[in-house]
Formats: structure tokens, C-alpha cells, sequence
């Protein structure tokens, strides 16, 4: 099993994106210094990991206050909203 964990702003937001992810297999926890991560357990299944990630992406996009700063397996990533263009005519 892997976790993926997300370091939250602000508790509330903390709160916030673990409510956006109570679908899955979501833990929030909070350090001795006053930060706030939501982890999230994974299976082996790149699906579970592609459906995490998309709803951390609408997570993002709907509170649009910047990107989302994850971790996986040792290495750090920053998830930013990507709106759609609208198409020209």
C-alpha cells in the first residue's frame, strides 16, 4: 500500500479536502506543529490512483486559492488547476 499525502494551507482547508476525498481512503492528521496533511491509502490500482488525483485536481479548481503540494513515495509534486480553454469558433 502507498500513501499519497497533501499538505494543507489551513486546517479548514485540511477539513475541506478531506471531506472532497471521504470517497476514498482518507486521513487527516495534524502535527505537533500546527500543520494539517490528508492522506490517502492507495491500492496497487493506477485507476484508484488517477481517481485520487482527479479529485484533488476539482478540489483545486473549485476553491482556486493555488495549487495542492503532494507527496508519493519520497518524491514532492505540486497539483495546479488546469481550467479548460474554451474552444474557438
Amino acid at each position: 500500500m502507498q500513501t499519497l499525502t497533501i499538505e494543507a494551507a489551513t486546517p479548514d482547508s485540511a477539513f475541506a479536502l478531506h471531506e472532497a476525498l471521504s470517497g476514498f481512503r482518507a486521513e487527516l492528521r495534524v502535527t505537533d506543529e500546527g500543520k494539517s496533511y490528508v492522506g490517502v491509502t492507495l491500492g496497487q490500482s493506477d485507476r484508484e490512483i488517477v481517481e485520487v488525483l482527479n479529485a484533488i485536481e476539482d478540489y483545486v479548481m473549485q476553491r482556486a486559492t493555488g495549487p495542492a503540494r503532494i507527496a508519493l513515495n519520497g518524491r514532492k509534486y505540486v497539483l495546479h488547476a488546469v481550467r479548460p480553454t474554451p474552444e474557438a469558433d
